[in-house]
């Protein structure tokens, strides 16, 4: 598995899949979920609202998979590492793994992660981003799927941040 580091605005990414730092209501507020709402359109907060209509909220820690609307990907994971609950290293390193476990059910060969509670949840972004690196490697020594991860920082010091934290 190979790690890249970007910098920007994560649904302008190109790939299989990207990943939306979800509450667990699904609902796509500020944040990552704002642009992906924005750049991808109603149908994806209208899957999302399906989703919770017929099972309910999330689990702090699951996530789910929809359509990507007018994004470049096929696929949107919403990683629901905070809602109920504030983002906690359990909750990201279990919606970190559970993404990873979609996007392989769903044979997504490159896909994009932003750091996972780091923004309007207020975690720590260097502590996120150790924690999702770590279940990363842990996911890309037992499957080959996905190929390429793409770890976004929005800023220019949030991804020399990530550059410094995968290259100790």
């Amino acid at each position: 598995m190979l790690i890249r580091i970007e910098e920007g605005d994560i649904s302008a990414y190109e790939g299989d899949a990207v990943v939306n730092a979800a509450n667990n209501h699904l609902r796509l507020g500020a944040g990552v979920a704002g642009a992906i709402r924005d750049r991808g359109g109603p149908s994806i907060q209208r899957e999302c609202d399906a989703i919770v209509r017929r099972d309910g909220p999330l689990r702090v820690g699951d996530a789910a998979i929809t359509g990507a609307g007018a994004l470049s990907v096929r696929h949107v994971i919403h990683a629901a590492a905070m809602g109920d609950e504030p983002p906690s290293v359990a909750s990201i390193r279990s919606a970190t793994r559970r993404s990873l476990q979609l996007a392989a059910d769903h044979a997504v060969r490159t896909i994009a992660f932003p750091i996972l509670g780091s923004g309007v949840g207020g975690f720590s972004f260097d502590d996120a981003a150790r924690v999702m690196l770590e279940e990363i490697g842990d996911h890309g020594r037992t499957s080959g799927i996905p190929e390429i991860v793409v770890l976004y920082g929005y800023t220019r010091e949030q991804a020399e941040a990530l550059r410094r934290i995968l290259s100790p």
